[in-house]
């Protein structure tokens, strides 16, 4: 039987003179293809230009990086969308990335033309169980903790539990087997500490798109014959052998019979392709945000991260709302606190519930003395009364417990109680209140209202500093008042804290006055993360109110009079330029003033007599105004 023609491209003529063809050298079976060398190239390109786009970018050198989240992700502040860990893409794509290239690559594998046997179906799929592994080995399992943990312990990394826990059992009680991986160390309560932690997010995208670009890149690109060259095996006997693409020959030689064979590339993808390669530019794409906006370029440049050793938040008594409940009882029954009951009403403030409150006993509140320095020498001086620091060593009826180890605050009842269980935040050694907070002193005060809400409570934490913020108190503290008893007097759903909805951007425009908030969630409660948010925001202020070339502040005095607020999930600062302003009977009379503090961020304020409260609440636009007056100047919503 006569065989069928071959193929045009296929044919060899024959002369009468003796011709030598030299077949193409092989490539180095152990070293990629020029094809696979210009596709490798790419991830270190995109590497290197996002750390320059990120070097240069104003947007982003200007945004504080966090090595607790390594990434510039600052809540609302963040320099670009795709610098929240919580942005889409991130969180439907990347962190089910291996789910999309599996779903993609089988997609191609069993749609395409030129795989049509079980047999290359079969080989394909044992590549992709080999690769899946891989990627199972290196950030799931290992016969135990997958290779990214072993490394990070084999390098001196642990997994670090917070104080609170590791006083109250041995560390055989705490599980140390059970903390050896990153997903347990996090669900104990801790968190990875120094050695070296490959970046799992990093390592998916690489592997995945580069497997995807080796399967659907060699098969579409021989089968369109778009690429000319092929991958050499060694075999068992030691030869080299070029290796067999995945491409049905008798499909292909049907093909060139009919003249069809000859197709653009986007064709020859077939839809499987096409999703394959779009799951390909999506890497890429993500790859480029985590160049930009996460990881220093160390880290990026090896697929790692070494995050440094971070603090924990300090521990505090799990039953901290008990204390503080049990200690305020007492202090009332022996008179070593005041606390003055009020009438409370809601005012409508540009659509925003604001709570007015009313204590007529609180104006005859004994005023502590102004300390008086002496610039005269010339005449002898009256003796002065010794200024008195509530701080400086509280009574045992007054103290509810120290914080840290060894004690870097005091948690103390206020003397002046209007929200039953006020309390305050105090540092154990002299420190100035004008001064800027530190990290522990935010990680201390988000200590608070996470032992509150492991209670299913609330904490609203204020700070006041400077001459217009309503401080009275040289010596530096934080207020924290039960959000449960600010709501005393007033009926389910009436009236909640303000400052939880600053990161709505149309609540901030209704407001008389210009606040500065981020979310703070993803600090975790890590002191120097909860301190880069707050310098932003402090800075923000600054430059609102100073001008553009206010310049950047980290230590030292505050430039500005302002207040601060916190929340489990949001920090708050507003500026201040006014401690309060007068307030006007029905005849235009000044009959007294509202000066406000930082319970202004919560949606309160306080009046102290009859002529105050019926004025306020006859005419509720004042409070509008004096609020208008207390900082910089809103375009509210009316």
């Amino acid at each position: 039987m006569d065989s069928p023609p071959l193929p045009s491209s296929s044919r060899v003529h024959i002369s009468s003179e003796t011709t030598t063809r030299t077949a193409p050298p092989r490539n180095n079976p152990l070293l990629p293809t020029p094809t696979e060398l210009v596709l490798l190239s790419i991830y270190p390109a995109l590497l290197l230009f996002g750390t320059l786009f990120a070097v240069l970018s104003p947007d982003v050198s200007a945004s504080t990086y966090d090595p607790l989240t390594q990434s510039h992700d600052q809540g609302s502040l963040a320099p670009s969308y795709f610098a929240r860990k919580n942005n889409l893409f991130n969180v439907l794509f990347v962190k089910r990335g291996w789910g999309w290239i599996t779903f993609s690559f089988f997609l191609f594998v069993f749609t395409h033309p030129a795989l049509r046997t079980t047999a290359q179906k079969s080989r394909a799929t044992v590549r992709w169980a080999v690769v899946t592994a891989w990627w199972v080995f290196v950030t799931q399992w290992f016969f135990g903790p997958a290779i990214i943990d072993r490394g990070f312990r084999f390098t001196g990394g642990k997994c670090q539990v917070k104080m609170a826990e590791i006083a109250e059992a041995d560390v055989e009680d705490i599980g140390v087997k059970e903390v050896f991986t990153a997903a347990a160390c996090k669900s104990a309560g801790g968190r990875w500490s120094g050695g070296h932690d490959i970046s799992g997010h990093v390592f998916l995208l690489v592997l995945g798109s580069c497997f995807l670009l080796q399967e659907v890149g060699w098969v579409v690109g021989r089968w369109v014959r778009y690429v000319k060259e092929e991958r050499s095996v060694v075999m068992p006997d030691g030869a080299v052998r070029r290796a067999i693409v995945e491409v049905d020959r008798a499909e292909r030689y049907r093909q060139e019979q009919e003249g069809t064979a000859r197709r653009s590339v986007l064709e020859a993808l077939g839809h499987g392709g096409k999703v394959a390669i779009a799951v390909v530019g999506l890497c890429a794409w993500m790859l480029l945000m985590t160049a930009i906006y996460f990881h220093t370029w160390f880290e990026k440049s090896t697929m790692a991260a070494s995050p440094d050793k971070m603090p924990l938040k300090p521990p505090l008594p799990t039953n901290l709302p008990s204390l503080v409940k049990t200690a305020f009882t007492n202090a009332v029954a022996s008179k070593d606190v005041n606390f003055y009951p009020t009438q409370v009403t809601i005012l409508n403030v540009n659509s925003i519930p604001f709570q007015l409150r009313f204590s007529p006993s609180l104006a005859n509140k004994p005023k502590a003395p102004v300390p008086v320095v002496n610039i005269s020498h010339s005449a002898p001086q009256a003796p002065k009364k010794e200024f008195f620091n509530p701080f400086a060593a509280p009574l045992p009826q007054m103290l509810i417990t120290a914080v840290g180890s060894p004690p870097s605050h005091n948690l103390v009842l206020n003397k002046f109680a209007i929200v039953p269980e006020h309390f305050i935040l105090s540092t154990v050694s002299f420190k100035q209140q004008t001064d800027l907070l530190e990290a522990d002193d935010l990680a201390a005060a988000w200590a608070c209202i996470d032992a509150y809400k492991q209670e299913r409570k609330e904490l609203y934490v204020f700070f006041n500093s400077g001459g217009h913020s309503g401080a009275s108190q040289p010596h530096r503290h934080l207020q924290l008042l039960p959000v449960e008893n600010m709501r005393d007097g007033l009926g389910e759903g009436e009236w909640d804290v303000l400052a939880k909805g600053f990161l709505d951007q149309d609540i901030r425009e209704r407001l008389p006055f210009k606040v500065f908030a981020a979310g703070i969630e993803e600090t975790k409660g890590d002191g120097e993360g909860l301190r880069r948010v707050y310098l932003e925001l402090y800075n923000l202020a600054c430059e609102a109110v100073l001008g553009k070339d206010a310049g950047v502040q980290t230590e030292g005095e505050a430039r500005i009079s302002y207040n601060l607020a916190m929340t489990m999930t949001t920090m708050v600062v507003v500026p201040r330029l006014a401690e309060g302003g007068v307030v006007r009977d029905e005849n235009g009379q000044e009959v007294g003033k509202l000066a406000l503090n930082g319970t202004v961020l919560a949606g309160t304020a306080l009046v102290k007599s009859q002529a105050e409260w019926d004025a306020l609440r006859g005419d509720p636009d004042q409070v509008r105004e004096v609020l208008g007056r207390i900082g910089l100047p809103n375009r509210a919503k009316i």
